[in-house]
């Protein structure tokens, strides 16, 4: 076997792994090595936090939503924490506030405490974040996004894990709601993928990615996030270096909206990527294998090596490309120029305002490994984004 031969080999196998054989892996410690949860039904005080930045649309929605929570209304305040929003928005919570609460036009007993933070310059969604967690008085800190609706239930449920005093952070299983397209169809198909994998590291205890659309932590573990990083991926990290759980729960339904545009797409899986990154390598500390062994094992497969995988992918069509010109490895080659051309086909067709068809699959992964390419780049070469 010569080098390059070697080379495909080496590659073939590490996205292999990185797409399927990681899977697999967790899924069988999931059903040999489970760690359960002990829940218990607990109502300590939360603080629901809200930043927003010109959310006008939907602003009133959202605290409507929160009030249709099942849980002790005497036992909630919402903080809704302003980025600078130069809409209505500010207008639209303070005159909330003054109303009484109804749900369904029904009183809903003692109204929680709703508060408007106002950032004075654009500090970004963590500088706001941190702006509320100054100010909240609850035992748990609630992240939730404007666009996000949850299922009544869902926040007692989070809840009930903290009964567990290993756990110090829970979040919701998120289902998107999904627009016809391309984007929003094959994308459907990565979320559950996804879903599937994170839900096999919080039932073996090695979670380390929440989903910013609901996010309950202990507010002792609560510490000010750098703005240019991600809530999402350093409140976890920071929970699993201070020795607590992460957890997915099941149970716990809320749902948002998929991008439905390609341009919409990849600008989120660019931001997503570049802020998680720089946050994930601030936390150097929990690759350390011989206090995070499983942990640091599970953060590199899932996340680091998926990151690369654009990478991955160049370097096998460049290697296999060589090969094939030698009569050797042909079949992959072919099969790479199948897949490329057809997502091709795909991207041509969503620009002319079609759907992509049989081509959406293809055409929505190498969208999201083009994000992962340029994200990653962003990252590397410090281009910080902080409010968007």
């Amino acid at each position: 076997m010569n080098g390059n031969q070697l080379t495909i080999t080496l590659l073939v196998a590490l996205l292999a792994y990185t797409w399927a054989g990681y899977l697999a892996v967790l899924l069988l410690l999931q059903r040999l090595f489970p760690k359960p949860v002990v829940r218990s039904p607990i109502h300590p005080r939360v603080s629901i936090i809200l930043a927003v930045h010109n959310e006008e649309r939907c602003i009133e929605e959202k605290l409507l939503d929160c009030l249709r929570l099942n849980y002790p209304s005497e036992g909630l305040e919402i903080l809704v924490a302003s980025d600078s929003s130069t809409d209505a928005t500010e207008q639209i919570v303070e005159q909330f506030a003054l109303r009484h609460p109804t749900s369904g036009g029904l009183q809903v007993g003692p109204a929680p405490v709703v508060r408007l933070l106002r950032c004075e310059t654009r500090a970004g969604k963590s500088g706001a974040q941190n702006l509320a967690a100054e100010h909240a008085k609850g035992e748990i800190l609630f992240f939730s996004d404007a666009n996000t609706r949850m299922d009544p239930g869902s926040l007692e449920k989070m809840i009930e894990n903290f009964g567990d005093p290993r756990v110090g952070l829970v979040t919701a299983t998120v289902h998107f709601l999904q627009p016809k397209g391309a984007v929003p169809e094959g994308q459907g198909m990565y979320w559950r993928y996804e879903l599937l994998m994170r839900q096999a590291e919080s039932d073996i205890g090695i979670l380390t990615k929440a989903s910013g659309q609901a996010i309950a932590m202990r507010r002792e573990l609560f510490r000010p996030l750098t703005t240019c990083y991600g809530d999402d991926c350093m409140m976890p990290l920071g929970v699993r270096l201070s020795g607590y759980r992460v957890v997915l729960d099941r149970r716990a339904i809320v749902t948002d909206t998929m991008p439905h545009t390609p341009r919409a797409e990849m600008k989120a899986r660019i931001r997503m990527t570049s802020r998680s990154w720089g946050g994930t390598f601030s936390q150097i500390s929990i690759f350390n294998p011989f206090r995070f062994p499983v942990t640091s094992w599970g953060l590199a497969s899932h996340k680091v090596l998926r990151w690369l995988s654009p990478f991955f992918l160049v370097a096998l069509f460049v290697a296999s490309t060589i090969s094939a010109s030698r009569h050797e490895w042909v079949a992959l080659w072919l099969a790479q120029v199948a897949f490329y051309v057809a997502a091709f086909l795909g991207w041509q067709s969503v620009r002319r305002g079609n759907g992509a068809g049989m081509f959406g699959y293809a055409f929505a992964f190498c969208l999201a490994n083009v994000g992962f390419l340029f994200g990653l780049v962003k990252a590397l070469r410090n281009q910080r984004i902080a409010a968007y």
